[in-house]
């Protein structure tokens, strides 16, 4: 119980430093290149993580099992020849991704809204080339349990680009050319890293062969299902700006508005549910160790537990986004903020779909259940694009809010239900949701109320009460209803542990 703690909290204590700084940088980078440049800029960089994910995704995630398993049966040869296996699948994924955009640059620039978007695109390939390498050892890493390593790196990685970038500002290069350039060479010094500290700890490679095609076939499906998400985002980015032209917008002006809405206030809502992915990330090993062991009961504990959870950290911030979105955009940006913080204020409700689809898509992956995520998400994705399209020449940025949360939501449910088949789980989650959503209102007028008393305060101290207003009262509130006890997300685990037998005793889990 203490190291899945512990585990918990080092992951999200340096997740959340990372997306910290990220952010502030994404707020410097939108103060120096307007929202115009920003909506050219997250264009190529939504395509540019639909070919990390084809390259990296399914490969950290198959040769972190697979290490566990050679190093609980000290078998150090085969766990070398996995990552042997895994940087020649790496190396080869990345190479041909990078030359096919390389050799079809034109007509595939012609798809986008700019064509400055394609030429950011391939200043952006080498860290697709680098991905590729850092993801075999990453894997490495998080099978042998070396996650603050993994995590120090990747802070490393946003230390790096945040400083190569300021430079080349300071030094008069083009902006959005340092902004791309900036981020392939950081993935280049992660890669380098993890390559130095691999050797370090585990002196060398070893024969891939037997490895190579188990690593393939098991890893395939994980990178097509997690392909699809990153693809409808570049989707996405195609569609937005295409739509909002045909609705009467200037090119510059879709871009703008694109810009401010996905490159600025989306990664402000991704941000309260960081601990939530770090519980995604660190559960994923835990759960499928009950689950190989036939531990019914933790199974259905953890996932009950975790489920929760996620409800609470999600809900706990939409009163201060929704009540403060406006001003709080207009605070943090200088270019689009007003657009950008209307989108946040009308898209804090999908802090809910966001967090349940993220912790529900992670169950999914641990209990043997990719193909069947994959479909649910695709499901969602359709009837988020029919929405969309279904505005034609009259869209809105916010009918894509309303979409996202339709896409997020489908999916989760789809998801939980097959959870629910698979597991048998009682859905006792789903009262907590229900208190927690009826929090929401009350805790949303005081964070209102709270900033208009403290009109007269600097815009940051004021923002800054009414946030901490609201937090506390529906924290405040969540204690008093018992809605969440954070114990039973480790209590599974504590008695799978302390009793071993039991797990011959506990039923099959239906198929």
């Amino acid at each position: 119980m203490k190291r899945l703690i512990k585990a918990v909290l080092i992951v999200t204590v340096f997740t959340l430093v990372d997306r910290v700084m990220g952010f502030g940088f994404k707020i410097y980078l939108s103060r120096e290149l307007g929202a115009i440049n920003m909506g050219i800029y997250q264009i190529a960089l939504s395509v540019f993580f639909v070919l990390i994910t084809f390259t990296t995704s399914g490969v950290p995630l198959v040769v972190s099992k697979l290490t566990a398993v050679f190093r609980k049966k000290g078998d150090l040869n085969s766990e070398r020849g996995v990552v042997a296996a895994a940087l020649i699948v790496g190396v080869a994924s990345s190479g041909a991704l990078c030359g096919i955009f390389l050799l079809f640059s034109k007509p595939i620039g012609g798809l986008f809204a700019s064509f400055e978007s394609m030429n950011l695109l391939l200043l952006l390939l080498p860290g697709v080339f680098f991905s590729g390498i850092y993801a075999a050892f990453r894997g490495n890493m998080w099978g042998n349990e070396r996650y603050t390593a993994v995590s120090v790196f990747e802070v490393i990685e946003q230390i790096a680009r945040i400083g190569l970038c300021v430079l080349l500002f300071l030094l008069g290069f083009n902006k959005l050319h340092a902004t791309a350039l900036t981020l392939s060479l950081a993935c280049g010094v992660t890669a380098v890293l993890c390559a130095a500290y691999y050797f370090k700890t585990r002196k060398r490679l070893a024969n891939p062969k037997p490895h190579l095609k188990p690593l393939l076939k098991t890893a395939g499906p994980i990178t097509m299902i997690r392909a699809s998400n990153t693809l409808v985002s570049s989707l996405i980015a195609l569609a937005v700006p295409f739509l909002l032209v045909l609705s009467g917008l200037s090119s510059a002006e879709s871009l703008a508005v694109f810009g401010s809405s996905i490159g600025m206030a989306l990664p402000l809502l991704y941000l309260p549910v960081t601990v939530v992915g770090s519980l995604a990330y660190v559960m994923i090993p835990t759960l499928s160790a009950a689950h190989a062991d036939g531990d019914v009961k933790s199974v259905r504990a953890q996932i009950e537990s975790a489920l929760t959870f996620s409800c609470v950290v999600a809900a706990v911030f939409i009163p201060a986004f929704t009540a403060l979105g406006e001003p709080l955009g207009a605070f943090i940006y200088k270019n689009g903020g007003p657009e950008a913080g209307r989108f946040l204020a009308l898209s804090g409700w999908l802090l809910i779909p966001i967090a349940l689809e993220s912790i529900s898509s992670s169950m999914m992956n641990s209990l043997n259940l990719e193909k069947r995520s994959f479909v649910n998400y695709l499901i969602g994705a359709s009837l988020m694009f029919g929405l969309m399209f279904g505005f034609w020449k009259s869209f809105r940025i916010e009918v894509l809010s309303v979409g996202l949360g339709l896409s997020w939501t489908v999916s989760t449910v789809l998801n939980i239900l097959s959870i629910k088949k698979k597991t048998g789980i009682k859905l006792s989650f789903l009262m907590p949701l229900v208190k927690c959503i009826a929090l929401i209102i009350p805790a949303t007028a005081l964070t209102a109320w709270v900033y208009t008393l403290a009109s007269p305060l600097p815009a940051a101290l004021k923002l800054s009460l009414a946030g901490f207003a609201g937090l506390g009262f529906f924290g405040a509130l969540s204690l008093v209803f018992g809605i969440f006890d954070v114990s039973l997300i480790f209590k599974g685990r504590a008695r799978r542990k302390n009793n071993p037998e039991r797990r011959k005793n506990s039923p099959p889990l239906q198929m």
